[in-house]
């Protein structure tokens, strides 16, 4: 990713809230050519690293890869266009405001059947509705059967908050005051977050 350091994002704790929050992202690699997969994840803060985990389908040639090759996992947050007629200052351009965080490490073959379900678990758990231990015992082994598991540790981390912070408090104001006025609060509440004081 390409950072601009006026966009970093440092802080594990927000960064990791995004990912919780929009934890369906992409899981990128290289073997012979660029795979990429779109999963939900689950997150864990351990230390000064997040950890990830998920599944693939057993047939997912990615899969052979979790022996420790390489891997990004990608998240976008909030985002939505800027117009220029927001800011105070003037000529100005549009552009569009954004969250994004890379996460890079090697990935790791999960094989333990109770790590396997916590995973499985912690996936469901926004469900209330439904308890994967009600499933009858046969057809859970076969939905078992059909997946990989795979924990990606944190090696590198990227994140990028481009909430117009290169830009005015008046002009940030401005972009605020119009994100509330269309319905972008996720944006408008970052921008808010990235002011001083």
């Amino acid at each position: 990713m390409h950072l601009r350091p006026a966009f970093v994002e440092s802080d594990l704790d927000r960064i990791a809230d995004l990912v919780a929050r929009h934890s369906f992202g992409l899981l990128v690699t290289m073997q012979g050519g660029l795979d990429a997969s779109h999963v939900p994840f689950t997150i864990e803060r351990d230390g000064d690293a997040l950890v990830l985990g998920g599944h693939l389908a057993a047939g997912n040639r990615q899969c052979a890869l979790f022996n420790g090759a390489a891997a990004l996992a990608v998240f976008g947050g909030p985002h939505a266009y800027v117009s220029p007629t927001w800011y105070k200052t003037q000529p100005s351009v549009p552009t569009w405001d954004y969250a994004a965080v890379h996460i890079h490490g090697h990935l790791e073959a999960v094989a333990e059947d109770g790590e396997m379900r916590g995973t499985l678990r912690a996936l469901s758990a926004h469900d209330a509705t439904f308890d994967m231990e009600r499933l009858p015992a046969d057809y859970m082994a076969g939905m078992m059967r059909g997946i990989r598991a795979f924990r990606l540790r944190s090696e590198r981390i990227e994140a990028q908050w481009k909430m117009s912070q290169n830009r005015s408090i008046a002009d940030r104001q401005g972009v605020i005051d119009a994100m509330r006025a269309q319905g972008s609060h996720d944006v408008a509440d970052l921008i808010t977050a990235t002011l001083p004081g």
